[in-house]
């Protein structure tokens, strides 16, 4: 019988080797520290630094509301405004979430504050303009994100720069326990669960972790994750396959992954398995970065 932990291990300074045999192949999640605390973007991150160098960029911002997803449209300006005027208590309503960003390729003067990167960490394929393929996560105090798993089924590095964050992980033998609706969503809300209505949650085993400023949290494929700010925050994400967790992704069409999400799925396939180029396969694989699911 499988045994679910309910704490993961944190790490320091774990070296690439450790990392890949400890925990990727094992699908074991971990917290690492002491690899990234000495890049500039601890120092120079922030929203009034994003605000002074890109005021009018575009951006997008997500409300997560009884199961839903409705986009907002900022200027950069406009939102560092709106979260300044909620921690200050001007305005009361919880702002939107800036969620899924692809900040890099927006302002690629920012890749140079988180050099150098753990690119031991990742698969060789990802390493050609690897920043191409990460997200960003802004926002207020309080911003959360429900119940989900990624929805390619990839490994997740997630790098929290600005503020804390707790996440309530469970390893994915306990999604059938939180009842799942709309491929990667759960209606479980782990911090209030309604045992009434979701009796076999009684089941599943909360693992809650703190990620804090410099640390690096990795999640193997289909972690559900739920996550909430405690501070405003700035983190970023890469998601990213080893061959074995593209393949699996692939197979996932044939349990009810949409065909959209297959589609990115074989498109990786092409690079990790056939070994297509990756500047050949980012053409068709961008638009995943603006992809809400």
């Amino acid at each position: 019988m499988l045994t679910i932990p309910s704490t993961i291990d944190r790490r320091f300074k774990l070296s690439g080797e450790e990392f890949l045999s400890e925990y990727v192949n094992k699908s074991k999640p971990v917290i690492i520290s002491g690899v990234i605390q000495n890049w500039d973007a601890f120092t120079k991150w922030s929203l009034p630094y994003f605000q002074s160098i890109a005021p009018g960029l575009k951006i997008y911002a997500k409300h997560f509301h009884k199961g839903k997803i409705e986009i907002e449209n900022f200027t950069f300006q406009e939102y560092a405004d709106i979260l300044e005027k909620y921690e200050q208590g001007r305005n009361q309503n919880q702002p939107p979430y800036c969620h899924d960003l692809p900040l890099f390729s927006l302002i690629p003067a920012l890749v140079k504050d988180v050099h150098p990167f753990a690119l031991d960490y990742l698969p060789e394929w990802y390493t050609y303009q690897w920043w191409r393929y990460c997200q960003f996560f802004i926002g207020a105090s309080n911003s959360l994100t429900p119940l989900h798993f990624d929805c390619l089924l990839t490994n997740n590095l997630f790098f929290q720069i600005v503020g804390s964050k707790q996440f309530t992980l469970f390893l994915r033998e306990d999604s059938k326990y939180c009842y799942r609706y709309d491929w990667r969503w759960f209606k479980v809300d782990p911090e209030h669960p309604d045992l009434k209505q979701h009796p076999l949650y009684k089941n599943a085993t909360p693992i809650k972790v703190m990620v804090n400023p410099g640390d690096i949290l990795y999640m193997p494929p289909g972690t559900l994750h739920h996550v909430r700010s405690f501070d405003t925050s700035i983190s970023f994400n890469i998601d990213w396959h080893t061959q074995h967790s593209v393949l699996q992704g692939l197979a996932a069409g044939l349990k009810g992954m949409p065909a959209k999400n297959v589609y990115y799925n074989f498109l990786l396939v092409l690079g990790l398995i056939f070994k297509v180029p990756p500047q050949l396969v980012f053409r068709f694989y961008k638009s995943y970065l603006n992809y809400v699911s």
